[in-house]
């Protein structure tokens, strides 16, 4: 199992951390336009390639979600738990498009209509390719893509390479608001980007899909059901195309996978 990130301790020059000198270089070079030249559009950019494929991916159902946000809560915890940011990885919104099942209808009447839009953890992962400071790294044993918050500058780069935009936050189930608009969050209190990390450091796996409720009901045989309501498949280019349609289409059904 990796171990937790440890945050740096270096110290470039007296009283200012190392990425508070990065930030300071990376915000000046953006102003003088010196950094970065064509990575803020990803048209004809050569360098874009496939990298190591997480080795599995959270696939949601939201036929099978009734909106508890158990999963955001418990991302931040763990996330915190680490020392890093607790803006939840996964963002529950309301969609009043969803067919729910009528297995969620019968155990939990009247919840209502929600969606879950996690990170895809892309096979090309254009946000790896725009950060100028090496932040945005692919752990080696998973595959997680993640971003080091104590290296990252918060030049938001990342979040505006993310193809896949999230509903708007005024439907956002919690109702908090971050800004997000991709599947890449601003955290203003530590003034850090970050993103779904698989929480890779955890024998157990993610803990979203490891404690939500209706996962636990579906493995305890309460509720029937071919799927989770967060799942996870492998991520291998079948099950991300599907993933892909799927999250770029919101009113199309939930297409049905297999964990591996």
């Amino acid at each position: 199992m990796p171990e937790p990130i440890e945050l740096y301790e270096e110290t470039p020059h007296a009283g200012l951390s190392r990425r508070d000198f990065l930030k300071g270089a990376v915000v000046t070079g953006v102003a003088a336009g010196s950094i970065g030249g064509g990575l803020t559009s990803l048209d004809g950019w050569a360098g874009l390639r496939p990298t190591k494929l997480a080795e599995a991916v959270i696939f949601p159902d939201p036929t099978l979600c009734i909106g508890c946000l158990t999963c955001e809560v418990i991302c931040s915890r763990v996330h915190e738990e680490q020392g890093l940011s607790n803006v939840p990885r996964i963002r529950i919104f309301n969609d009043s498009t969803i067919e729910v099942d009528p297995e969620i209808l019968e155990n939990y009447p009247n919840r209502g209509q929600f969606r879950q839009q996690p990170c895809l953890q892309c096979p090309t992962a254009e946000c790896l390719y725009v950060c100028p400071v090496n932040a945005f790294q692919v752990e080696p044993e998973s595959g997680a893509r993640f971003i080091r918050e104590d290296i990252c500058v918060s030049c938001g780069r990342c979040a505006n390479a993310c193809p896949y935009p999230t509903y708007d936050e005024s439907e956002a189930t919690s109702q908090d608001v971050f800004g997000q608009v991709t599947r890449i969050s601003y955290d203003p209190e530590l003034d850090t980007f970050t993103k779904c990390d698989l929480c890779y450091w955890r024998e157990e796996g993610p803990a979203c899909v490891e404690r939500c409720p209706v996962n636990i009901r579906i493995q305890q045989g309460i509720i029937e059901s071919d799927t989770m309501c967060l799942d996870m498949p492998r991520s291998d280019m079948q099950t991300w195309i599907q993933l892909r349609e799927f999250q770029t289409f919101p009113s199309s059904p939930a297409p049905q996978v297999e964990a591996s």
